[in-house]
């Protein structure tokens, strides 16, 4: 357990402004390992759902992609989780609907997203905006912009890949360059399957997301690092699932 006269010493920090807590740089050896994760999972997708069948309909199911969910880069962790549902009785139409209403994703995503916008459309290449807030001990604010690359891979089923193209965080009202920052979260992309089953449809999602290390001794960077990057894909899941009913 810990100490409680630590407690008050936390708080304070809790309430520094993000110059005056655990600021780091980008290291570019740091970019180069999840740019290589990056690819090297690229290069394994095949279209094939993790969970092929046992899903109980409207139940979130979320596991590690690789061993442990986690792994130590240079500087940073590497985040990879997969999660998926079955929606019974909604369509492959209603759940590409929802996933491309980006005007809409600050009330869909509501306490994830706060701002969501398109920013330009090329047939299935979209590119979009969102500012997220992250809470767990910090508030994280981020202005994130990504390419979201759609592919139909016949029968139906569609696949969807989201990847980061700019994450730069907030410290009040300004934003800091990308790169500098707490460190929370560098990169982050997502990797949609959709295909449709007897009972409704199937959304399946992989997140592989980059942030810093953990500073040895850092008490309060641990439970973000650890606990967020799970219980963000879990939240986009369940709520992905609330708007498709």
């Amino acid at each position: 357990m810990r100490n409680s006269s630590t407690l008050p010493v936390l708080a304070l920090a809790a309430t520094l402004p993000v110059t005056a807590q655990f600021q780091v740089h980008l290291n570019p050896k740091t970019d180069q390992a999840f740019e290589d994760y990056r690819k090297a999972a690229e290069a394994k997708l095949d279209g094939r759902p993790r969970f092929p069948s046992g899903l109980k309909p409207g139940q979130v199911e979320i596991a590690p992609t690789n061993a442990a969910g986690s792994m130590d880069v240079k500087d940073g962790m590497i985040h990879d989780w997969t999660a998926a549902i079955v929606v019974p009785g909604a369509t492959v139409d209603k759940a590409l609907a929802v996933l491309q209403n980006y005007a809409d994703y600050k009330n869909i995503y509501r306490g994830d997203v706060t701002d969501s916008k398109l920013l330009r459309r090329d047939g299935d290449l979209w590119q979009i905006h969102l500012r997220m807030v992250k809470k767990q001990v910090f508030t994280v604010v981020l202005n994130g912009d990504f390419d979201v690359q759609y592919r139909a891979l016949g029968n139906n089923r569609w696949s969807v890949i989201s990847r980061s193209t700019r994450i730069a965080e907030l410290d009040g009202d300004r934003e800091l360059p990308p790169g500098t920052s707490r460190g929370f979260l560098w990169r982050i992309n997502s990797y949609w399957l959709i295909e449709p089953r007897p009972e409704g449809v199937y959304l399946e999602c992989r997140a592989i997301s980059l942030s810093r290390g953990i500073p040895f001794g850092a008490a309060l960077v641990e439970p973000f690092l650890a606990s967020v990057p799970r219980e963000s894909l879990q939240n986009t899941m369940e709520a992905t699932l609330r708007a498709l009913r």
